[in-house]
């Protein structure tokens, strides 16, 4: 359960970027229920291929490996006041070794995924007339873009890093810049890494019904973005709440 019902949204325009399913999803929904108007965006052609309910949502398609693709996009796109980055990388199974560097180059450059989509964005998040102006979260899924050009263990660190430095680029803009991420996992042999959870409703040995911790974890991420992206945080940017 989230504590969005504490936050009054009502005129904001917001984008989640990768707002179809999982954590995306569950930040879209606290977005639409303090009522702000939200687009989500996916990777397939129509929304009725997904099996989330997204009737609470605008949906607009876009390959955020794709240039052309986040140009059509942001030039879709009006007026935005919250710009949320929740679409991990999924490159297509089998992609040459060379289109992969490229694109991990592109991406590492700001040529290609969130962070072209972001900037194609900023001057429009820039005359938002919010409190303490357009904001941008990134969510965990940035991470895994960075982790195109960077070892997983760094990845974190360079999200954070980045996080600051867009905040410094774009303070002038009157756009606010943070991010929200899991704790990283640490890497672990596979004899001693963690049995993996029940799943969400399932029951285990005794009856007992468990509740799926990824739940809880996307609530949480979802309570962050909400809290840093209302007048509350109006003065702050440039840094990343990680959730454990």
């Amino acid at each position: 359960m989230t504590t969005s019902g504490s936050y009054d949204f009502a005129g904001y325009q917001v984008l989640v970027v990768g707002g179809t399913r999982g954590e995306g999803h569950t930040i879209a929904s606290s977005f639409a229920s303090c009522g702000a108007s939200v687009t989500v965006t996916g990777t397939m052609m129509l929304r009725s291929l997904y099996d989330s309910d997204l009737s609470a949502f605008d949906y607009e398609s876009v390959n955020l490996a794709r240039q052309d693709s986040i140009d059509h996009l942001a030039a879709s796109i009006d007026h935005i006041d919250v710009l949320v980055l929740a679409a991990t990388c999924n490159l297509p199974y089998g992609l040459p070794a060379g289109e992969h560097d490229f694109i991990a180059e592109a991406a590492r450059s700001g040529l290609l995924g969130p962070t072209f989509l972001t900037t194609r964005l900023r001057l429009k998040l820039g005359q938002s007339p919010a409190l303490g102006g357009g904001c941008v979260v990134n969510t965990g899924a940035v991470r895994t873009w960075l982790e195109l050009s960077h070892p997983p263990e760094t990845a974190h660190a360079e999200l954070v890093a980045a996080t600051a430095r867009a905040a410094d680029n774009w303070a002038g803009l009157g756009v606010r810049v943070n991010s929200v991420a899991r704790s990283p996992r640490p890497v672990l042999p596979r004899q001693f890494a963690p049995r993996p959870a029940a799943a969400a409703g399932s029951r285990v040995a005794g009856g007992t019904l468990v509740r799926d911790p990824r739940s809880a974890t996307d609530s949480a991420v979802a309570d962050a973005v909400l809290f840093l992206a209302s007048s509350s945080a109006s003065r702050i940017t440039g840094h990343t709440l990680t959730i454990s």
